[in-house]
């Protein structure tokens, strides 16, 4: 904006002393109270209130628990810490640690190591948190690494999806007349095998050959399907725990969460 010459200084304080020119008075609106949080949240007595991360006042996102941590280890890009004191001692976390930690952090001055990218939002601290808490009973710290592996990259574990027994040759060769399976001589097998069976040819002579097989492999066997189906249970049984924890929390400040699940057997064919 261009200065004022002397010539409009001074029409425009004859116009405010004549009265044909009001002058507009600003109001700045008072500063909000900024509440007191707790040194840590979950302790006794103390209100857990986060910062608010709403897209609104009183609106939540409705997610499912899958839904939910995707959106906190894949977009929010929350990590695990896990409470070493705490397995070491025997001991059980007392409230969400890595919201403990943050707020230790900031209370010293310190800042997050790394930088270059901004903190995961207030819910998806709470989501990983309670991720690094499941127990021995569900996985514990393994099953927590592989709950937010999955949610990372927006997948289920595979539960091997129409996968059968089948049996195939162990080898392939090539020669001039195409592609056979490999034979190997049964007499190596000892007593299960066969030996070496004798002919006599068309001018008596007596012939050697060996009996042949083809050596076969069952792939998946059914141990490795039974495996990949109890894989995918224990991760169920891991985001029913997860969403049980965070329904008893009651921190979730932009989230609400629903009773969605996935498939609990999607191999069954319904």
């Amino acid at each position: 904006m261009s200065r004022m010459t002397p010539e409009e200084i001074r029409l425009r304080d004859e116009a405010i002393a004549a009265g044909r020119v009001v002058r507009v008075q600003r109001k700045v609106a008072p500063l909000k109270a900024v509440p007191d949080y707790p040194a840590r949240v979950g302790q006794p007595g103390s209100q857990a209130k986060p910062p608010s991360v709403q897209l609104s006042a009183g609106v939540k996102r409705v997610m499912s628990i899958q839904r939910a941590l995707e959106w906190a280890f894949g977009t929010e890009r929350a990590q695990l810490e896990f409470d070493e004191i705490g397995e070491t001692s025997g001991g059980q976390r007392l409230g969400v640690d890595g919201i403990w930690l943050m707020m230790q952090r900031g209370a010293i001055g310190c800042e997050i190591d790394g930088g270059g990218r901004s903190d995961p939002a207030w819910d998806a601290e709470i989501i990983a948190s309670a991720v690094a808490s499941l127990p021995a009973g569900h996985g514990g710290r393994q099953m927590a690494v592989f709950v937010a592996e999955h949610a990372r990259a927006g997948t289920v574990p595979d539960w091997m999806r129409d996968a059968r027994p089948r049996i195939q040759p162990c080898g392939m060769r090539t020669n001039r007349y195409g592609e056979r399976s490999i034979t190997e001589d049964a007499q190596h097998l000892g007593g299960e095998g066969w030996p070496i069976q004798r002919r006599i040819g068309r001018k008596g002579r007596v012939h050697e050959e060996p009996v042949l097989y083809c050596p076969v492999v069952i792939t998946p066997t059914g141990s490795q399907i039974a495996a990949a189906h109890r894989r995918y249970l224990g991760w169920y049984g891991a985001l029913l725990w997860i969403r049980a924890e965070l329904d008893g929390l009651g921190i979730l400040s932009g989230i609400e969460l629903t009773l969605d699940m996935p498939p609990l057997k999607p191999w069954i064919a319904r």
